[in-house]
């Protein structure tokens, strides 16, 4: 609503909600760093070579949006902690 959101569900989902948040609102300053996924259930990493980086984000991530609106997914460019 506005400049504000609302997050409901249990406090595990609340967190998520959280950490997702601040994920793509750290997009705006730059780069996303995201630590090690693989014992998450929610999340799932994938390798995008360089060559196919700007294919991907597309004109302003339009790409990434339509995947996402197909798929009802939530998805952003982000280095791992390899910083790949």
């Amino acid at each position: 609503v506005g400049h504000v959101a609302f997050m409901g569900g249990t406090l595990k989902e609340r967190k998520r909600v959280k950490q997702f948040i601040d994920w793509l609102l750290a997009q705006r300053r730059g780069s996303v760093t995201v630590g090690d996924v693989s014992d998450r259930d929610d999340c799932t990493e994938m390798h995008i070579p360089e060559s196919c980086k700007g294919w991907v984000t597309g004109n302003r991530g339009s790409e990434l949006r339509r995947v996402e609106h197909e798929t009802g997914t939530f998805m952003f460019m982000a280095q791992d902690h390899h910083g790949e």
